[in-house]
Parts: structure tokens; C-alpha cells; sequence
């Protein structure tokens, strides 16, 4: 038994080596993707498995034509691909932000997944009440000067604006509507940006703005923001994270 052991060491070479190493990220790929719809999901793994996909090529090439006498030569040219390899992966990590930011998520099956571990949950529910309506979801991460946002609004006629006050008032750097913010200049002003009420009614919400911060550009070219909002005619609740 040892003996055997021992043998499966010996014969375990670079290529062999470099081979789970491909794998073993192609599989991380996958988990990347968890929680984007099927589409998006599909992409990301595949452009995780390429990799190991061209690998398995080299090595089926390898057995049909490569004598053994070139074993060391062949794992010489394998070694020569690693650079192009970690490109590939600086690069493709890239391509799939890109293909996540133009696919936002708004099944809201995919809620409680994209939200998990966050410190949205200081604000966001940490899961989506069964007794509400109209439930909407928009997750997209930032790209560029685009910036990732989460975004969670439903109708709950069983919620009182008392009880939303006393949850959020505490917390809040500022509570109002989007009409009296002077604060910052440029902050809020796309606050309600692909949420329900976007360019309507807007300043029907009373607005809980819990974080909010902007750079020094005079017109919040990059910043953060991060909220709860009401609308006491409607009873819609809007929660809404986003950085630029």
C-alpha cells in the first residue's frame, strides 16, 4: 500500500498539478456566478472553464503524438503558458463584471443570496416579508464609473409610518424629502434611479438617508448613499444602497 502511494507521488508531475489548479478555479468561476440568472450564470462558468478546456486539448494532443522522450519538453511548454493563463484570469474577472453590470439581477428569488453577509442588512429586511406587494429587486455591481446598486421596494399596507420612523430615525444622518436635501451637491439627486418611483412622485418619499458621502469634485463625481424611504399615501417602502 505504501509502495503504491509512494508510486502515485513520484508520478505526479507539473502538468498533472497545474491541471486541478485550472479546475479548482473553473469551479470558482461557478460559485461566482451563484445567483445571477441561468444566462448569466452559463457565461461566467464557461469563460471559467476555457482554461482548463484548452489544457485537456494540450494533453489529448500530447498522448496521440508526443513521445515520451519529449515528456520534459512538452512540461516545459506547458510552464510557458502560466503568464497567459493568470491573463486570462485578470482579464476574464474583468469580462464578467461587465456581464453581470449589463444582466442586472431582478428575480427576487436571488434577493436573499446577493444581500447575505452584506452590511445592507443593517437596513435591507434580511428577507423579503411575505405579506407585502409588488415586490421589486435590482442588483447590478459597478463597472467603471457605474456604480453597484441594490435595490429592494414593495407596497406593505401593514406598515405605519410610526413604525418605520422609530426603526430608521435613530440611524439616519438625515430624514426628509428629495426637494429640501442641500447638503451635498449631486448626492441624491439620481437617488430614485431605477427604482419604482423614478422621475414621479419622487418627493412623496420622506427619505432616511443613512450613509452618505461624497468627493471633494464639488459635484459628487464619486460617493456613496444608502437609505430607506416612505411613502405614507401608497404605504411602498424603497431601500436603496449604491457607490460610484
Amino acid at each position: 500500500m505504501k509502495e503504491s502511494i509512494k508510486s502515485v507521488l513520484k508520478n505526479l508531475n507539473f502538468s498533472f498539478i497545474l491541471g486541478i489548479i485550472i479546475f479548482v478555479i473553473g469551479c470558482l468561476f461557478v460559485l461566482i456566478s451563484k445567483g445571477n440568472i441561468l444566462k448569466t450564470r452559463l457565461l461566467i462558468s464557461l469563460i471559467g472553464f476555457i482554461p482548463f478546456i484548452i489544457f485537456l486539448s494540450i494533453i489529448m494532443i500530447k498522448k496521440k503524438f508526443v513521445i515520451e522522450k519529449n515528456k520534459n519538453s512538452f512540461n516545459t511548454i506547458i510552464f510557458f503558458l502560466l503568464p497567459l493563463f493568470f491573463l486570462y484570469y485578470f482579464v476574464s474577472i474583468y469580462i464578467c463584471v461587465i456581464i453581470e453590470a449589463i444582466n442586472p439581477i431582478t428575480d427576487i428569488k436571488f434577493y436573499k443570496n446577493k444581500i447575505k453577509g452584506t452590511e445592507l442588512l443593517k437596513v435591507f429586511p434580511k428577507e423579503i416579508p411575505t405579506d407585502v406587494e409588488n415586490i421589486k429587486f435590482y442588483y447590478a455591481p459597478g463597472i467603471l464609473q457605474g456604480g453597484t446598486e441594490y435595490i429592494l421596494s414593495y407596497t406593505d399596507k401593514n406598515l405605519s409610518f410610526e413604525e418605520f420612523d422609530l426603526k430608521y430615525k435613530k440611524m439616519a444622518i438625515w430624514i426628509g424629502y428629495k426637494e429640501e436635501y442641500t447638503e451635498n451637491n449631486g448626492l441624491i439627486t439620481g437617488i430614485f434611479s431605477n427604482t419604482i418611483v423614478e422621475y414621479k412622485n419622487e418627493n412623496d418619499y420622506i427619505i432616511y438617508l443613512i450613509e452618505g458621502k461624497c468627493d471633494n469634485s464639488g459635484y459628487c463625481n464619486h460617493g456613496d448613499y444608502l437609505f430607506a424611504a416612505f411613502n405614507e399615501k401608497t404605504n411602498e417602502v424603497i431601500y436603496k444602497s449604491e457607490q460610484w
